[in-house]
C-alpha cells in the first residue's frame, strides 16, 4: 500500500551486511594474495607488474563496494550507489516493492531484500539496514510490505474458500 509522497527530504540508507559478505572481503584477498605471491617469486619484472595489476583491483574492488554500498532517496529518485556503479530509479515510476531473499548478485549485501519493481519490467534490489524508514521514505507502509499476507490457499478444498 503506498502512502502519499509529499516533499521527502534526501534521506540517506546505508545497506545491511551479511557476515558472508565480510567473509568474502577479508579471505578473497587473502587467498589471492597468497596466490599471487607463490607465481611473483620468481618472475620477472613484466609478471610482476600485471599481477600486481590485477591484484591490488580485486583487493580494493570488494572493500570499495563493502563501504560504498548506499541507498538516497531525494525528492524524485532513489539513487543506488554500490562502489563505483550507481543506479537511479525514478520514484514515481515505482509499481511496488516486496521483500526477497536472494544471494544473487545486486547492490545488496544482505540476503534480506527488497525487490522495487519500476518502468516497463525494470527491478531493482536492494538492502537497506532500516527497512521501515527506507519503505517510509518511499512512501509505502512498511507493514504491508514487510508482512504480507501469508495466507496459502487450502490444496484438499474443493473450491471453497477457508
Amino acid at each position: 500500500m503506498q502512502i502519499s509522497l509529499a516533499s521527502v527530504p534526501s534521506m540517506f540508507f546505508r545497506s545491511a551486511v551479511d557476515a558472508w559478505f565480510y567473509l568474502f572481503v577479508l579471505t578473497f584477498p587473502l587467498l589471492l594474495v597468497r596466490m599471487a605471491v607463490a607465481v611473483l617469486a620468481a618472475a620477472n619484472s613484466t609478471v610482476i607488474a600485471i599481477g600486481l595489476a590485477i591484484v591490488v583491483p580485486s583487493i580494493i574492488l570488494p572493500a570499495w563496494v563493502l563501504f560504498g554500498t548506499y541507498y538516497r532517496i531525494d525528492s524524485a529518485i532513489l539513487r543506488v550507489q554500490a562502489g563505483p556503479f550507481t543506479s537511479f530509479v525514478p520514484l514515481d515510476q515505482i509499481h511496488s516493492v516486496a521483500p526477497l531473499r536472494s544471494f544473487g548478485i545486486a547492490p545488496a549485501l544482505s540476503c534480506q531484500r527488497l525487490k522495487i519493481t519500476y518502468g516497463r519490467n525494470q527491478s531493482m534490489v536492494v538492502s537497506p539496514q532500516r527497512k521501515a524508514a527506507f519503505l517510509e521514505a518511499l512512501g509505502y507502509v512498511p507493514n504491508s510490505v514487510l508482512q504480507p499476507n501469508r495466507a496459502r490457499p487450502n490444496p484438499f478444498a474443493l473450491g471453497e474458500n477457508y
